[in-house]
């Protein structure tokens, strides 16, 4: 453009124009009028690049609050994960404890019940041999003496008392 400028310049220095000037001369309009389509075209693109690195400016912004903001409930979630695990593990072993305790409540209560059962069996053969120790009595009674039937209950209920408070009848607390 300068050369042609610079030609222009030459040329009109000349005293006559010539249609080479003419020609060059709208060329020079025509440069010129590109130039500043261009210049215009150029600040429109800045323009635009300025809004887009503001929206951009904006969204890494709204990402880093984001970001910070999913830390933060990951650090949350994690500490309460922790938190439920601690309560499982203390519950789990309370369970054992107590699964335990049930355990040896059972074997308690099937020792109770042995005990008990042999117990009754004691009682009944205690019973069996009383009512027999007593018929022979009652039969030794009769034959050498006639008892009332009053005497009779007496002598009974004395002789199972007797025979159920023996010592060897007697047993420990559980």
């Amino acid at each position: 453009m300068k050369e042609l400028k610079s030609r222009v310049a030459d040329m009109e220095g000349q005293a006559r124009p010539t249609a080479g000037i003419t020609l060059l001369e709208n060329k020079i309009q025509e440069l010129e009028e590109r130039l500043h389509s261009e210049e215009r075209e150029k600040t429109s693109i800045q323009a635009s690049q300025r809004r887009m690195e503001r929206k951009l400016k904006d969204l890494n912004a709204t990402l880093d609050q984001e970001r910070s903001q999913h830390i933060e409930q990951r650090d949350q979630l994690s500490l309460r994960v922790k938190a439920l695990k601690r309560q499982v593990d203390e519950s789990e072993g309370e369970v054992e404890r107590l699964e335990g305790v049930r355990r040896k409540v059972l074997r308690d209560l099937e020792e109770q019940q042995e005990l008990q059962e042999a117990l009754h069996a004691k009682v009944t053969s205690l019973e069996t041999e009383l009512k027999r120790k007593s018929q022979q009595t009652h039969r030794t009674a009769l034959g050498s003496s006639t008892l009332s039937s009053e005497d009779e209950d007496g002598f009974y209920d004395t002789s199972m008392s007797s025979i159920l408070n023996e010592g060897h009848l007697q047993t420990t607390n559980c």
